[in-house]
């Protein structure tokens, strides 16, 4: 097993120095390869389970009660210097529009080798050459040119695309990716699923994406985990999920998606 979250709970510091819980009760389990989906509304506390996850809860927020475990070591009790040697390598991240991640002012290009001679003792010729073939992996046409180019000079599509090719850099074990698709258009969205389920596949990385679309948690995902109001309320593998959900709260996700000619796809 990959990575096991038992009874976790997310809290945040209030006025009256009395915790608020956000996220209660969360549990999970990924192996190797598999990619787990997390759907539910807006505020439902998807984010906040792979912000846990990876340890980066905005606010002062902290995992409260139960376990992260993730390949054998529990990430509660990880120090700094742990967590420099999991992110980026072990555990990667791509967030919702990938160009917020990046200073506007730089280039691609330096930033993407800056990261990349943080984690290894590569030259700067080499992780230049490192990045230029990860971003080629991307469908980039002219990953030289995306080098030398500011995050403003490119796409939503093409600022995602960089964005997952520095999170599978190094072939982490684990990918977290923030509604990677939201921002974008329909045409793109299908492209930018379909290099995360190569990704996912090729290199055997474990992913948990989270998304409001049902579709593409369909397409991506071997299991599903359905929030509300910070719980979970359904989780189980996507056929069970799609075919035969038992939650009412997933019952009127699923009804909400749109059909096209009778019938609905997903």
């Amino acid at each position: 097993m990959l990575l096991q979250v038992s009874d976790m709970s997310v809290a945040y510091p209030a006025k009256d120095n009395v915790p608020v819980t956000t996220v209660k009760n969360v549990d999970f389990t990924l192996d190797e390869g598999e990619t787990l989906a997390i759907v539910g509304e807006s505020g439902s506390g998807k984010t906040t389970v792979i912000r846990a996850v990876m340890n980066c809860l905005p606010g002062f927020g902290f995992v409260s009660e139960g376990a992260i475990i993730f390949m054998g070591k529990d990430l509660a009790k990880l120090d700094n210097s742990g967590w420099q040697s999991l992110r980026g390598k072990e555990i990667a991240m791509i967030f919702q529009d990938s160009g917020n991640m990046m200073n506007p002012v730089r280039t691609i290009g330096s930033q993407y080798i800056e990261y990349i001679r943080t984690h290894t003792d590569l030259t700067k010729q080499a992780a230049h050459d490192l990045a230029v073939e990860k971003l080629s992996l991307m469908n980039l046409s002219d990953p030289e040119n995306i080098m030398t180019s500011y995050t403003f000079e490119l796409s939503g599509g093409m600022r995602q695309r960089v964005g997952i090719a520095m999170a599978i850099t190094f072939d982490p074990k684990l990918l977290l990716a923030d509604e990677p698709t939201s921002a974008l258009d329909v045409t793109t969205q299908a492209q930018i699923v379909g290099e995360l389920m190569y990704t996912g596949k090729g290199s055997g990385t474990a992913m948990i994406v989270v998304t409001h679309n049902i579709g593409v948690a369909a397409t991506l995902s071997d299991k599903i985990m359905v929030m509300q109001k910070g719980q979970v309320v359904e989780y189980g593998s996507t056929d069970n999920i799609l075919n035969a959900p038992q939650a009412a709260y997933t019952k009127t996700l699923l009804a909400a998606v749109p059909e096209i000619g009778g019938k609905r796809y997903v």
